[in-house]
Protein backbone atom coordinates (compact mmCIF):
# COMPACT_ATOMS: atom_id res chain seq x y z
CA UNK A 1 0.00 0.00 0.00
CA UNK A 2 2.91 2.38 1.05
CA UNK A 3 4.44 1.53 -2.32
CA UNK A 4 1.47 2.23 -4.35
CA UNK A 5 0.75 5.54 -2.32
CA UNK A 6 4.58 6.70 -3.40
CA UNK A 7 4.23 5.09 -7.35
CA UNK A 8 1.20 7.73 -7.32
CA UNK A 9 3.39 10.33 -5.76
CA UNK A 10 6.06 10.29 -8.52
CA UNK A 11 3.81 10.23 -10.82
CA UNK A 12 2.38 13.18 -9.37
CA UNK A 13 5.87 15.32 -9.01
CA UNK A 14 6.56 14.07 -12.65
CA UNK A 15 4.00 15.85 -14.23
CA UNK A 16 3.84 18.76 -12.48
CA UNK A 17 7.49 18.83 -13.63
CA UNK A 18 6.80 18.66 -17.68
CA UNK A 19 3.73 20.91 -16.86
CA UNK A 20 6.21 23.71 -15.56
CA UNK A 21 8.96 22.89 -18.71
CA UNK A 22 6.12 23.34 -20.90
CA UNK A 23 5.31 26.43 -19.22
CA UNK A 24 8.54 27.74 -19.17
CA UNK A 25 9.12 26.88 -23.10
CA UNK A 26 5.84 28.41 -23.95
CA UNK A 27 7.15 31.98 -22.67
CA UNK A 28 10.47 30.89 -24.43
CA UNK A 29 8.75 30.65 -27.72
CA UNK A 30 6.67 34.11 -27.19
CA UNK A 31 9.74 36.18 -26.45
CA UNK A 32 11.50 34.37 -28.98
CA UNK A 33 8.97 35.17 -31.63
CA UNK A 34 8.59 38.84 -30.17
CA UNK A 35 12.32 39.79 -30.87
CA UNK A 36 11.77 38.21 -34.26
CA UNK A 37 8.80 40.86 -34.53
CA UNK A 38 11.63 43.28 -32.96
CA UNK A 39 14.42 42.76 -35.00
CA UNK A 40 11.98 42.78 -38.34
CA UNK A 41 10.94 46.52 -36.86
CA UNK A 42 7.06 45.34 -36.23
CA UNK A 43 7.75 46.94 -32.60
CA UNK A 44 3.52 46.94 -31.60
CA UNK A 45 3.31 43.44 -32.82
CA UNK A 46 6.87 42.17 -30.54
CA UNK A 47 5.04 43.98 -27.60
CA UNK A 48 1.98 42.06 -28.10
CA UNK A 49 4.04 38.53 -28.09
CA UNK A 50 6.11 39.95 -25.15
CA UNK A 51 2.64 40.80 -22.97
CA UNK A 52 1.36 37.18 -23.96
CA UNK A 53 4.23 36.12 -22.25
CA UNK A 54 4.16 38.04 -19.51
CA UNK A 55 0.73 37.16 -18.81
CA UNK A 56 2.13 33.55 -18.61
CA UNK A 57 4.74 34.52 -16.30
CA UNK A 58 4.05 38.20 -14.75
CA UNK A 59 7.62 37.80 -13.19
CA UNK A 60 10.15 37.10 -15.97
CA UNK A 61 12.15 40.13 -16.75
CA UNK A 62 13.44 39.42 -20.53
CA UNK A 63 10.01 39.77 -21.84
CA UNK A 64 9.63 43.01 -19.74
CA UNK A 65 12.84 44.33 -20.59
CA UNK A 66 12.57 43.65 -24.53
CA UNK A 67 8.90 45.33 -24.09
CA UNK A 68 11.10 48.52 -23.19
CA UNK A 69 13.10 48.11 -26.19
CA UNK A 70 10.23 48.14 -28.39
CA UNK A 71 8.98 51.43 -26.90
CA UNK A 72 12.07 53.23 -26.85
CA UNK A 73 12.29 52.04 -30.74
CA UNK A 74 9.02 54.11 -30.96
CA UNK A 75 9.64 56.13 -28.90
CA UNK A 76 7.41 56.00 -26.47
CA UNK A 77 9.44 57.22 -23.68
CA UNK A 78 7.27 57.46 -20.78
CA UNK A 79 6.81 53.64 -21.38
CA UNK A 80 10.04 53.04 -21.86
CA UNK A 81 11.14 54.24 -18.46
CA UNK A 82 8.43 52.38 -16.44
CA UNK A 83 9.48 49.16 -17.57
CA UNK A 84 13.34 49.80 -17.07
CA UNK A 85 12.81 50.89 -14.19
CA UNK A 86 10.66 47.76 -12.93
CA UNK A 87 13.76 45.69 -14.55
CA UNK A 88 16.33 47.26 -12.58
CA UNK A 89 14.31 46.99 -9.43
CA UNK A 90 13.67 43.57 -9.55
CA UNK A 91 16.34 41.88 -11.00
CA UNK A 92 19.41 40.35 -9.15
CA UNK A 93 21.30 40.03 -12.46
CA UNK A 94 23.40 42.69 -11.89
CA UNK A 95 24.16 42.92 -15.82
CA UNK A 96 20.91 42.86 -16.32
CA UNK A 97 20.28 46.18 -14.47
CA UNK A 98 23.19 47.85 -15.42
CA UNK A 99 21.66 47.38 -18.93
CA UNK A 100 18.46 48.90 -17.61
CA UNK A 101 19.82 51.59 -16.23
CA UNK A 102 21.93 52.41 -19.48
CA UNK A 103 19.12 52.06 -21.49
CA UNK A 104 16.96 54.85 -18.95
CA UNK A 105 19.62 57.42 -19.33
CA UNK A 106 19.12 56.89 -22.84
CA UNK A 107 15.36 56.99 -23.22
CA UNK A 108 15.78 60.37 -20.65
CA UNK A 109 19.01 61.70 -23.00
CA UNK A 110 16.49 61.11 -25.86
CA UNK A 111 13.60 62.95 -24.19
CA UNK A 112 15.75 65.83 -23.06
CA UNK A 113 16.76 66.53 -26.49
CA UNK A 114 13.24 66.41 -27.90
CA UNK A 115 12.52 69.13 -25.25
CA UNK A 116 15.04 71.19 -26.30
CA UNK A 117 13.65 73.52 -28.44
CA UNK A 118 9.98 73.71 -26.64
CA UNK A 119 11.36 73.79 -22.80
CA UNK A 120 14.43 74.11 -21.73
CA UNK A 121 13.57 73.61 -17.84
CA UNK A 122 12.22 70.01 -19.07
CA UNK A 123 15.24 69.23 -21.50
CA UNK A 124 17.85 70.37 -18.06
CA UNK A 125 15.86 68.15 -15.99
CA UNK A 126 15.56 64.90 -18.59
CA UNK A 127 19.65 64.99 -19.36
CA UNK A 128 20.52 65.78 -15.10
CA UNK A 129 18.29 62.04 -15.15
CA UNK A 130 20.36 60.39 -17.88
CA UNK A 131 23.54 61.10 -16.31
CA UNK A 132 21.99 59.93 -12.99
CA UNK A 133 21.46 56.51 -14.33
CA UNK A 134 24.66 56.52 -16.19
CA UNK A 135 26.78 57.17 -13.29
CA UNK A 136 24.44 54.19 -12.16
CA UNK A 137 25.73 52.20 -14.80
CA UNK A 138 29.12 52.86 -13.77
CA UNK A 139 29.03 51.64 -10.71
CA UNK A 140 28.02 48.35 -11.67
CA UNK A 141 29.99 48.69 -15.01
CA UNK A 142 32.66 50.64 -14.77
CA UNK A 143 34.65 49.54 -17.41
CA UNK A 144 31.59 50.78 -19.80
CA UNK A 145 33.42 53.73 -21.26
CA UNK A 146 30.02 54.74 -23.40
CA UNK A 147 27.74 55.61 -20.49
CA UNK A 148 31.55 57.44 -19.54
CA UNK A 149 31.50 59.25 -22.85
CA UNK A 150 27.64 59.75 -22.71
CA UNK A 151 27.93 61.70 -19.18
CA UNK A 152 30.50 64.05 -21.49
CA UNK A 153 28.80 64.44 -23.77
CA UNK A 154 25.62 65.40 -21.18
CA UNK A 155 27.39 67.44 -18.90
CA UNK A 156 28.12 69.86 -22.54
CA UNK A 157 24.77 69.95 -23.62
CA UNK A 158 23.21 70.72 -20.23
CA UNK A 159 26.14 73.69 -19.75
CA UNK A 160 24.48 75.20 -23.16
CA UNK A 161 21.14 74.57 -21.60
CA UNK A 162 21.79 76.63 -18.52
CA UNK A 163 23.24 79.15 -20.63
CA UNK A 164 20.35 79.58 -22.48
CA UNK A 165 18.16 79.50 -19.10
CA UNK A 166 20.15 82.29 -17.92
CA UNK A 167 20.02 84.29 -21.21
CA UNK A 168 16.27 83.82 -21.44
CA UNK A 169 16.12 84.93 -17.71
CA UNK A 170 17.95 88.06 -18.37
CA UNK A 171 15.85 88.98 -21.63
CA UNK A 172 12.77 88.68 -19.10
CA UNK A 173 14.14 90.89 -16.34
CA UNK A 174 15.12 93.21 -19.20
CA UNK A 175 11.35 92.82 -20.80
CA UNK A 176 9.71 93.37 -17.39
CA UNK A 177 11.82 96.34 -16.82
CA UNK A 178 10.67 97.87 -19.93
CA UNK A 179 7.02 97.22 -19.71
CA UNK A 180 7.49 98.79 -16.04
CA UNK A 181 8.69 101.72 -17.61
CA UNK A 182 6.58 101.64 -20.54
CA UNK A 183 3.47 101.68 -17.63
CA UNK A 184 4.31 104.64 -16.27
CA UNK A 185 5.39 106.40 -19.17
CA UNK A 186 1.80 106.21 -20.45
CA UNK A 187 0.56 106.72 -17.34
CA UNK A 188 2.07 110.02 -17.09
CA UNK A 189 0.77 110.90 -20.74
CA UNK A 190 -2.26 109.98 -19.77
CA UNK A 191 -2.29 112.50 -16.46
CA UNK A 192 -0.90 115.24 -18.78
CA UNK A 193 -3.54 114.99 -21.17
CA UNK A 194 -6.17 114.80 -18.92
CA UNK A 195 -4.84 117.91 -17.46
CA UNK A 196 -4.49 119.51 -20.78
CA UNK A 197 -8.33 118.89 -21.21
CA UNK A 198 -9.01 120.34 -17.92
CA UNK A 199 -7.24 123.35 -19.15
CA UNK A 200 -9.43 123.63 -22.22
CA UNK A 201 -12.68 123.48 -20.36
CA UNK A 202 -11.41 126.18 -17.72
CA UNK A 203 -10.55 128.66 -20.43
CA UNK A 204 -13.23 128.06 -22.49
CA UNK A 205 -15.68 128.29 -19.28
CA UNK A 206 -13.73 131.57 -18.35
CA UNK A 207 -14.34 133.32 -21.87
CA UNK A 208 -17.69 132.14 -21.93
CA UNK A 209 -18.47 133.74 -18.37
CA UNK A 210 -16.30 136.87 -19.81
CA UNK A 211 -14.32 136.34 -16.69
CA UNK A 212 -11.34 136.70 -19.44
CA UNK A 213 -11.17 138.75 -22.81
CA UNK A 214 -10.71 137.15 -26.23
CA UNK A 215 -7.17 138.16 -26.36
CA UNK A 216 -6.36 136.16 -23.06
CA UNK A 217 -8.40 133.27 -24.13
CA UNK A 218 -6.38 133.50 -27.59
CA UNK A 219 -3.38 134.13 -25.71
CA UNK A 220 -4.32 130.41 -23.24
CA UNK A 221 -5.09 128.53 -25.98
CA UNK A 222 -1.90 129.27 -28.02
CA UNK A 223 0.10 128.17 -25.12
CA UNK A 224 -1.88 124.92 -24.28
CA UNK A 225 -1.70 123.89 -28.13
CA UNK A 226 2.48 124.21 -27.65
CA UNK A 227 1.74 121.76 -24.82
CA UNK A 228 -0.49 119.66 -26.76
CA UNK A 229 1.93 120.20 -29.46
CA UNK A 230 4.85 118.78 -26.88
CA UNK A 231 2.48 115.51 -25.97
CA UNK A 232 1.85 114.72 -28.88
CA UNK A 233 5.57 114.24 -29.50
CA UNK A 234 5.98 112.21 -26.26
CA UNK A 235 3.19 110.08 -27.39
CA UNK A 236 4.95 109.69 -30.67
CA UNK A 237 8.04 108.55 -29.06
CA UNK A 238 6.57 106.15 -26.73
CA UNK A 239 4.58 104.88 -29.33
CA UNK A 240 8.16 103.95 -31.31
CA UNK A 241 9.93 102.67 -28.49
CA UNK A 242 6.84 100.28 -27.95
CA UNK A 243 7.29 99.18 -31.42
CA UNK A 244 10.94 98.65 -30.91
CA UNK A 245 10.23 96.29 -28.23
CA UNK A 246 8.23 94.12 -29.76
CA UNK A 247 9.73 90.59 -30.28
CA UNK A 248 7.49 87.74 -31.75
CA UNK A 249 9.18 85.67 -29.08
CA UNK A 250 7.55 88.00 -26.72
CA UNK A 251 4.14 86.40 -24.83
CA UNK A 252 3.20 89.79 -24.46
CA UNK A 253 4.00 90.64 -28.10
CA UNK A 254 -0.03 90.82 -29.35
CA UNK A 255 -0.86 93.23 -26.26
CA UNK A 256 2.46 95.66 -27.36
CA UNK A 257 0.92 95.90 -30.79
CA UNK A 258 -3.13 96.80 -29.30
CA UNK A 259 -1.02 99.14 -27.08
CA UNK A 260 0.54 101.03 -30.35
CA UNK A 261 -2.74 100.94 -32.41
CA UNK A 262 -3.78 102.91 -29.44
CA UNK A 263 -1.64 105.22 -29.52
CA UNK A 264 -2.07 105.64 -32.83
CA UNK A 265 -5.29 106.52 -32.28
CA UNK A 266 -4.49 108.89 -29.35
CA UNK A 267 -1.73 110.72 -31.43
CA UNK A 268 -4.47 111.15 -34.16
CA UNK A 269 -7.18 113.10 -31.78
CA UNK A 270 -4.15 114.95 -30.32
CA UNK A 271 -3.39 116.49 -33.71
CA UNK A 272 -6.62 117.52 -33.84
CA UNK A 273 -7.38 118.96 -30.66
CA UNK A 274 -3.94 121.28 -31.55
CA UNK A 275 -5.65 122.55 -34.63
CA UNK A 276 -8.60 123.08 -32.73
CA UNK A 277 -7.07 125.06 -30.12
CA UNK A 278 -4.71 127.13 -32.21
CA UNK A 279 -8.60 128.27 -33.55
CA UNK A 280 -9.68 129.08 -30.32
CA UNK A 281 -11.98 126.13 -30.00
CA UNK A 282 -11.94 125.24 -26.39
CA UNK A 283 -14.76 122.76 -26.54
CA UNK A 284 -14.08 120.89 -29.70
CA UNK A 285 -10.40 120.71 -28.45
CA UNK A 286 -11.73 119.61 -24.98
CA UNK A 287 -13.81 116.39 -27.07
CA UNK A 288 -10.81 115.63 -29.13
CA UNK A 289 -8.36 115.35 -25.86
CA UNK A 290 -10.71 113.58 -23.91
CA UNK A 291 -11.01 110.69 -26.72
CA UNK A 292 -6.69 110.95 -26.30
CA UNK A 293 -6.77 110.59 -22.80
CA UNK A 294 -9.13 107.12 -23.15
CA UNK A 295 -6.67 105.88 -26.05
CA UNK A 296 -4.16 106.41 -23.63
CA UNK A 297 -5.62 104.43 -20.64
CA UNK A 298 -6.58 101.88 -23.31
CA UNK A 299 -3.12 101.37 -24.37
CA UNK A 300 -1.82 101.46 -20.66
CA UNK A 301 -4.72 99.16 -19.99
CA UNK A 302 -3.40 96.13 -22.85
CA UNK A 303 -0.16 96.19 -20.88
CA UNK A 304 -0.94 95.30 -17.66
CA UNK A 305 -3.55 93.00 -18.69
CA UNK A 306 -0.50 91.29 -20.40
CA UNK A 307 1.52 91.50 -17.55
CA UNK A 308 -1.01 89.80 -15.32
CA UNK A 309 -1.00 86.98 -18.90
CA UNK A 310 2.39 86.45 -19.39
CA UNK A 311 3.04 83.41 -16.76
CA UNK A 312 0.44 81.56 -18.27
CA UNK A 313 1.56 81.91 -21.77
CA UNK A 314 3.72 79.16 -22.77
CA UNK A 315 5.63 78.58 -26.44
CA UNK A 316 4.50 76.56 -28.92
CA UNK A 317 5.55 73.27 -29.28
CA UNK A 318 6.16 73.77 -33.01
CA UNK A 319 4.94 77.14 -34.91
CA UNK A 320 5.60 75.49 -38.47
CA UNK A 321 2.15 73.52 -37.60
CA UNK A 322 0.73 76.87 -38.62
CA UNK A 323 0.90 76.80 -42.03
CA UNK A 324 -1.75 75.87 -44.18
CA UNK A 325 -1.84 75.40 -47.72
CA UNK A 326 -2.37 78.16 -50.33
CA UNK A 327 -4.79 77.33 -52.86
CA UNK A 328 -6.35 73.40 -53.84
CA UNK A 329 -3.79 72.41 -56.10
CA UNK A 330 -1.07 71.85 -53.46
CA UNK A 331 -3.24 68.64 -51.84
CA UNK A 332 -2.02 66.42 -53.43
CA UNK A 333 1.24 67.23 -53.35
CA UNK A 334 0.87 67.60 -49.37
CA UNK A 335 -0.63 64.48 -49.07
CA UNK A 336 2.73 63.13 -50.66
CA UNK A 337 4.90 65.03 -48.11
CA UNK A 338 2.63 63.35 -45.30
CA UNK A 339 3.15 59.85 -47.08
CA UNK A 340 7.08 60.98 -47.08
CA UNK A 341 6.71 61.67 -43.66
CA UNK A 342 5.12 58.87 -42.30
CA UNK A 343 7.48 56.61 -44.00
CA UNK A 344 10.43 58.59 -42.46
CA UNK A 345 9.02 58.20 -39.01
CA UNK A 346 8.78 54.59 -39.47
CA UNK A 347 12.93 54.30 -40.70
CA UNK A 348 13.78 56.74 -37.93
CA UNK A 349 12.18 54.17 -34.97
CA UNK A 350 15.02 51.52 -36.33
CA UNK A 351 17.76 54.32 -36.33
CA UNK A 352 18.79 54.04 -32.89
CA UNK A 353 18.68 51.27 -30.76
CA UNK A 354 18.16 51.03 -26.96
CA UNK A 355 21.84 51.01 -25.76
CA UNK A 356 22.94 53.66 -28.39
CA UNK A 357 25.99 56.12 -27.55
CA UNK A 358 24.92 59.48 -26.64
CA UNK A 359 26.40 60.86 -29.95
CA UNK A 360 24.34 58.38 -32.23
CA UNK A 361 21.01 59.93 -30.72
CA UNK A 362 22.50 63.29 -31.20
CA UNK A 363 23.28 62.25 -35.17
CA UNK A 364 19.81 60.82 -35.26
CA UNK A 365 18.47 64.01 -33.65
CA UNK A 366 20.21 66.00 -36.58
CA UNK A 367 19.06 63.75 -39.01
CA UNK A 368 15.26 64.27 -37.90
CA UNK A 369 15.69 67.77 -38.36
CA UNK A 370 17.15 68.29 -41.50
CA UNK A 371 14.28 65.79 -42.90
CA UNK A 372 11.50 68.33 -40.99
CA UNK A 373 13.38 71.40 -42.89
CA UNK A 374 13.23 69.19 -45.88
CA UNK A 375 9.43 68.99 -45.37
CA UNK A 376 8.89 72.03 -44.96
CA UNK A 377 10.07 73.74 -47.98
CA UNK A 378 8.14 74.99 -50.76
CA UNK A 379 7.85 72.42 -53.15
CA UNK A 380 7.83 73.20 -57.17
CA UNK A 381 5.22 73.74 -58.56
CA UNK A 382 4.07 72.29 -61.91
CA UNK A 383 3.62 74.24 -65.07
CA UNK A 384 1.00 73.26 -67.42
CA UNK A 385 3.01 73.68 -71.13
CA UNK A 386 1.54 75.59 -73.22
CA UNK A 387 3.07 75.18 -76.44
Amino acid sequence: MNAKKVKILLLVILCLSVGCLVYADSVHVLVEQGNSLYSQGNFNKAIDKYDQALVDEPQALEPKFNKANSYFKLEDFSEAINLYRQVSAESKDMQLVAKSKYNLGNCFFQQGMKQKDSDLQKSLEDLQSSIVNWRQTLEIQPENQNAAKNIEVARLIIKDIIDQINKQKQEQEKQAQQQQQMQEKLKELAEKQKSLSEQSQQTQEQSDKQEIDQEKASEDYQQQSQEQSQLQEETEQAKQELEQQQDPNNPMSQQMQEAAKELEQAQENQKKAQQQLENSDGKGAKESQDKATEHLEKALEKLSQGDNQQQQQQPSGNPNQDQQDQDDQNNDQNQDQQNQAEQDQNQQQSEVAPNATAQEILDKEQRDKERRQMLQMPSIQRVEKDW
